[in-house]
């Protein structure tokens, strides 16, 4: 069950998410300003999730005014208005049935070692990377045994 305080809490966070500002919210709440500065800072647990909240509610209200006024506009005597009217009507209906996207946007940050190898493998050419790996290839093979080079100098059985 909500305590006071957690209805309180969410009352500001709907004013703050409308807008309002702080001196609004503490005259709204019948409290002092200097106190509902600190909720978010004193609630810290409890204060962004009533606030995001809280946000998505005014966007999705923001939102259904918006197409109200779209749909208002379908009826204008300006052809572009209707046309532009009934495109942004028809893109919004095309996101909202579209499958969603699980790509990740964001790349993953790299590790510090990844950064350096990428900045060094952009600041060389194929060319100079191919002798490298060439290099490197051949200082990695190991060298027959001694005993071997011995019994077969010249590589003959």
């Amino acid at each position: 069950m909500p305590t006071t305080i957690d209805a309180t809490l969410a009352r500001a966070a709907q004013l703050r998410a409308a807008g309002c500002s702080w001196e609004s919210v503490a005259a709204q709440l019948g409290k002092a300003v200097e106190t509902v500065l600190k909720w978010p800072e004193k609630y810290a647990d409890r204060w962004p999730p009533l606030l995001a909240d809280a946000e998505k509610r005014v966007a999705v209200e923001a939102g259904a005014e918006a197409v109200l006024i779209l749909r208002q506009l379908l009826r204008a005597e300006d052809e572009k208005v209707r046309r532009d009217a009934a495109r942004f009507l028809l893109e919004l209906r095309f996101k909202l049935v579209a499958p969603p996207d699980t790509s990740d946007p964001l790349p993953t940050p790299r590790s510090a070692d990844a950064r350096r190898l990428v900045a060094f493998l952009e600041s060389h050419s194929d060319d100079d990377l191919a002798r490298l790996a060439a290099t490197v290839h051949t200082a990695a093979t190991p060298a027959p045994p001694v005993a071997e080079l011995q019994r077969h100098p010249d590589g003959a059985d």
